[in-house]
């Protein structure tokens, strides 16, 4: 059973208002990644990561009444930039082995640091352009879309990088 009466409310509920700060604030890490002292980067994604997991387990479930609203914004080339980037700023961590148990395999493959949090960007800023767009209509296709991309997509993603990061912070 559903805490919230309706879509008006689950738009304006805290797990959403707070799923949209922490986006924010990682899409602007990303965009400002070189304001970032090398050093403070990992640290703050560990910690920024874990934040964006336990708040996209407790991200609503909304329906949706026109999916006519549902629009995507960040072009190809854009999602390369972020992702040259990133690969830029994490060369030297930038590739490690993890098994993808969402494809249920069960040797370890070659997992790309950069390409993870290219994905999560992306899903994250599709996410905020979407809801700023006001109306309710692209309001409720974005908090869908987030749901569905987290369980799809970037929640994965966050859950391969996090034990490589933690691994990385302890041989520091």
């Amino acid at each position: 059973m559903s805490e919230f009466i309706d879509n008006e409310e689950i738009l304006t509920s805290k797990p959403v208002i707070e799923m949209i700060a922490l986006a924010s604030e990682y899409c602007h890490f990303t965009e400002d990644l070189s304001k970032y002292p090398e050093e403070e980067r990992l640290p703050f994604l560990q910690k920024l990561l874990s934040a964006l997991y336990l708040k996209g387990l407790l991200f609503p479930t909304i329906e949706v009444n026109d999916d006519a609203y549902h629009e995507r914004f960040i072009t190809e080339e854009e999602y390369e930039l972020v992702h040259l980037k990133l690969s830029n700023a994490f060369e030297s961590i930038n590739y490690f082995s993890a098994v993808n148990l969402q494809e249920e395999e069960t040797e370890a493959v070659p997992v790309s640091v950069s390409e993870c949090l290219a994905d999560i960007y992306l899903d994250l800023k599709e996410f905020l352009l979407l809801f700023e767009k006001g109306s309710v209509g692209a309001r409720e296709n974005a908090v869908a879309a987030c749901r569905v991309d987290f369980l799809d997509n970037w929640g994965y993603k966050i859950t391969i990088l996090l034990p490589y990061f933690h691994a990385l912070m302890k041989i520091e």
